[in-house]
């Protein structure tokens, strides 16, 4: 039996994240989902690996790998502009809908994600609006509460690089483009040169 499901990809905030919750003694399950995104291999071992030195549990894995091959963005397809091409359409309610159905199987009543503060969400599925929609059309498909819960909404990237200091969290995989070394251009990378 878990408190949360956790969607965890490896980055730093979702890392963050499951610290948080530990510290609260909040029991969540790191959730990862594979949705055919490039930097599948070096998210979930920078995940795995968190898991192990922090005395996490090991993620679950939900293999949904089939939408990035016909969903083809920049977070899903080599070809095309890891940047100017990174909103990847319905991602982020696929993903919540998955952990909620996770949540819902583990007796678990909320899914905890790490958006970051509103005032740098730049695709519309990272709103507040969204959050709102999607937890009432996600409890309304299920039957019962599933609450959406974000722990670093009000924090901008230098807040949460400042946060995961804190907490010595020295492991995490936040390139888009899944190289060996950050790409410096994709939308992860740039939050933490934007000052924000």
């Amino acid at each position: 039996m878990y408190d949360a499901i956790c969607l965890a990809s490896g980055g730093l905030d979702s890392v963050v994240c499951l610290h948080l919750l530990r510290q609260q003694n909040i029991n969540a399950l790191p959730v990862f989902i594979n949705y055919g995104q490039k930097n599948h291999d070096r998210e979930f071992g920078s995940l795995v690996e968190n898991a192990r030195i922090s005395g996490l549990h090991q993620p679950l894995i939900v293999d949904v790998s089939g939408f990035g091959r016909v969903v083809r963005t920049g977070l899903t397809d080599p070809k095309k502009r890891v940047l100017e091409d990174a909103f990847t359409p319905n991602r982020n309610l696929i993903l919540l809908t998955l952990a909620a159905s996770v949540a819902f199987g583990k007796g678990a009543s909320s899914v905890v994600l790490g958006f970051l503060s509103e005032a740098t969400a730049i695709f519309p599925d990272q709103t507040d609006r969204f959050l709102r929609a999607a937890e009432d059309a996600i409890s309304e498909s299920l039957g019962v509460s599933i609450t959406i819960v974000c722990p670093l909404r009000d924090m901008t990237k230098s807040d949460v690089v400042r946060l995961s200091k804190a907490l010595g969290i020295e492991q995490s995989y936040s390139c888009h483009d899944g190289g060996a070394e950050p790409c410096g251009k994709c939308i992860a990378c740039l939050e933490y040169t934007a000052g924000g």
